[in-house]
C-alpha cells in the first residue's frame, strides 16, 4: 500500500494538480507552492458480495483518485444529467472525482462530483480511494477572491459532518 500511495502521490497528483491550477490560471507554481506536500487519505473500503452502499456525497478535497478494477457489476454511481449513473468499471484505470475545494478554488467553474457506491455483488468490491488536499497547514483564495479557507479547518467540518453529526457530506446532499 505505501509503495502504490509513493506512486499515486509522486507520478500522478503532481501532473493533475498542475494541469487543473493551470486550467484555473494560478500563478506559475501554484499547485507546488500549496501541495508541498499534500495532504493524503486513504482508504481500503470493502463491499461485501451480499451488497453494501455509501450514500450520495461528494468529496470535500481538491479530487480524489480511485483505483478501478473490471467487476461484473458497476456499483459506482455518479451523478449526471439529473440522474444517478453507473460509471464504467475500467480495469487499469483511475476515476478522477473533483472535489469541493476544487469548486470553491475554480469559484464554481468546476463542479465537485456527486457520487454514491450501491455494491450488488456477485463479488466482493475492494475500494481504493486516494483523497487529495493541499498542505493541511495552508490557508487558500481563490483566483477571484471569492473563496478563502483553511485546509485544516475544512477537514475537520467535513469529518464532523459525517462522523459526528450524522448530517452527510458536500453539496450533494441537495440532490434527490
Amino acid at each position: 500500500m505505501l509503495a502504490l500511495q509513493a506512486t499515486v502521490v509522486n507520478e500522478v497528483v503532481p501532473q493533475l494538480g498542475t494541469a487543473l491550477a493551470d486550467l484555473l490560471d494560478m500563478e506559475e507554481g501554484w499547485f507546488r507552492r500549496h501541495f508541498n506536500p499534500p495532504t493524503v487519505l486513504q482508504r481500503v473500503i470493502r463491499y461485501p458480495s451480499t451488497g453494501g452502499t455509501a450514500g450520495k456525497h461528494t468529496d470535500n478535497g481538491f479530487f480524489t483518485l480511485l483505483l478501478q478494477e473490471e467487476l461484473p457489476t458497476r456499483s459506482l454511481q455518479v451523478w449526471f444529467g439529473g440522474r444517478w449513473v453507473p460509471a464504467p468499471s475500467l480495469p487499469d484505470s483511475l476515476v478522477v472525482n473533483l472535489g469541493d475545494m476544487l469548486q470553491a478554488l475554480s469559484d464554481g467553474r468546476f463542479k465537485s462530483t456527486p457520487h454514491q457506491v450501491v455494491h450488488t455483488g456477485p463479488a466482493e468490491r475492494i475500494s481504493l480511494p486516494f483523497f487529495i488536499y493541499p498542505d493541511i497547514d495552508a490557508r487558500l483564495t481563490s483566483r477571484q477572491g471569492k473563496h478563502t479557507f483553511s485546509v485544516a479547518e475544512v477537514m475537520l467540518r467535513n469529518f464532523e459532518s459525517i462522523w459526528e453529526t450524522g448530517n452527510g457530506a458536500g453539496r450533494a446532499r441537495e440532490l434527490q
